[in-house]
């Protein structure tokens, strides 16, 4: 008995309370207005619903706030922006218009200086200029007075500077100079260069300097680049040049091909070295000489071209003479040099045909 008591005991011991054996658990204080939050659950119970993903957003009944409010003090009263203009009695002043005058433009300091580059078998380039007057809205032209300006844009040269010194006597502007492109000093042209340049005036009476300053203007250099080939130009020629052409016996085509006056190639038709002189029988008769001593003879109507470069002819010619009251007749033997490339005839007295001669033969 004793043995089953100790065992109850022990069995008594060691159980486990039941949940409702538990004492509770002691609450902490909770403040008043104060919401509880409740304790997150992690997982989802058995038979409970998904819960759709939170929606950003306004909850109904909450109420939005308006945005923030600047409040003005009473009484307060608000100052417009300050405005920026010209009184209605204030009139503006134009800018005095001084510079260059170009003719044909409606611009001042402003023009265009057309050149042209040529490229091909005649290149070159061909300069221009532009006729420009001085003018100045504040000190017009008057008599007696004249105006000097200067280039001192950087890049000319200044010993001296290019200028120009012009009557400025009547009108609106000054009388004109020609204004090209160039770096130094000229007599006849006002050298500018391409783009902005600075010029310095002054507008003087006599000895008495009315008027000075500076101002710019913008010369553009435009430039037209065109092919420019040689030009054919064809002509007939003597092969011997020092004969006149009326009397030239070779006369050929020549064809020049021409950049100005230079000639850059020519070609001769027919091209042969040999130059022809020509001799001519006008008479009635045939006539016998010698060329070079070879004999020739030559019917009436004949001509004959030879191409030796030296000519050498002799021919017998009669005439008869009267002696101690008789007729005689005499011959001799003439010898002329020929010219290359000369026309020549032969020819006999009226009187007596034995009489030979040779002579020019123009061209009719």
């Amino acid at each position: 008995m004793l043995a089953a008591l100790s065992i109850s005991v022990i069995l008594i011991f060691f159980r486990a309370p039941s949940l409702a054996q538990l004492p509770p658990l002691k609450q902490l204080p909770i403040e008043e207005g104060s919401e509880t939050q409740p304790v997150p659950e992690t997982g989802i119970e058995e038979g409970s619903e998904t819960q759709p993903v939170p929606e950003t957003g306004i909850e109904e009944g909450s109420e939005t706030q308006p945005p923030l409010q600047i409040r003005i003090k009473e009484g307060l009263e608000i100052q417009p922006p300050p405005e920026i203009g010209i009184e209605e009695d204030v009139e503006t002043e134009p800018a005095p218009e001084i510079g260059w005058e170009f003719l044909g433009s409606r611009e001042l300091n402003q023009v265009e200086i057309n050149e042209t580059k040529y490229k091909g078998e005649c290149p070159g380039y061909s300069w221009s200029s532009r006729e420009a007057r001085f003018t100045s809205s504040t000190t017009p032209a008057a008599r007696k007075r004249r105006v000097i300006v200067r280039n001192i844009t950087r890049g000319v040269a200044s010993d001296p500077y290019p200028y120009t010194d012009r009557e400025y006597y009547e009108g609106r502007s000054s009388e004109g100079t020609e204004m090209s492109f160039g770096k130094r000093h000229h007599s006849k042209y006002f050298h500018v260069l391409d783009g902005e340049n600075t010029f310095e005036y002054e507008i003087k009476e006599r000895d008495r300097v009315l008027e000075s300053g500076v101002f710019t203007a913008v010369i553009k250099r435009n430039i037209n680049v065109r092919q420019r080939d040689s030009y054919p130009i064809t002509k007939s020629v003597c092969m011997n040049s020092e004969v006149p052409m009326s009397l030239c016996a070779d006369i050929r085509t020549l064809t020049e091909y021409k950049c100005g006056s230079r000639v850059i190639r020519s070609f001769l038709k027919p091209k042969t070295p040999e130059v022809g002189t020509l001799i001519s029988n006008q008479t009635l008769y045939s006539v016998k000489y010698w060329i070079n001593d070879r004999i020739q003879n030559l019917s009436s109507g004949s001509d004959r071209i030879y191409t030796n470069n030296f000519l050498n002819i002799k021919f017998k010619s009669c005439s008869v003479v009267t002696k101690d009251g008789s007729n005689a007749k005499e011959c001799t033997i003439k010898t002329r040099s020929l010219e290359r490339g000369k026309r020549y005839k032969f020819t006999v007295s009226e009187l007596d045909y034995e009489s030979v001669d040779i002579e020019d033969f123009p061209r009719s």
